[in-house]
């Protein structure tokens, strides 16, 4: 997907409410159970760099890392850019590293 969405205004289509008939029946959460639920997953992500994202008030998320800087960030697909800008390296996700560190935390 392309940044064009954000230019006209359109939800991101990892946001829950973006498409809410593609979550039914017994596995429908809320939008704030959703989004509590997908940074979870991402903390858990960013764990082995001691990194964090944390839900604003279900519009953005905060980003948070270990030397103390923030970044504001729109929807979930935006953290890793975000990550990247702050701490001005690449996070690496096949780093064999990196996949040590997020075996040993889970």
């Amino acid at each position: 997907m392309c940044g064009l969405c954000g230019l006209l205004g359109l939800t991101h289509w990892t946001e829950t409410h973006a498409h809410k008939d593609a979550f039914t029946g017994a596995g429908q959460r809320t939008l704030r159970a959703e989004r509590a639920h997908r940074t979870k997953i991402v903390n858990t992500i960013l764990q082995p760099v001691r990194a964090k994202v944390s839900d604003f008030q279900a519009t953005s998320y905060l980003l948070s890392t270990p030397t103390g800087k923030t970044a504001v960030v729109d929807d979930i697909q935006a953290v890793w850019g975000a990550y990247e800008q702050v701490m001005g390296r690449n996070l690496d996700p096949l780093d064999p590293e990196y996949l040590l560190q997020l075996e040993r935390s889970v």
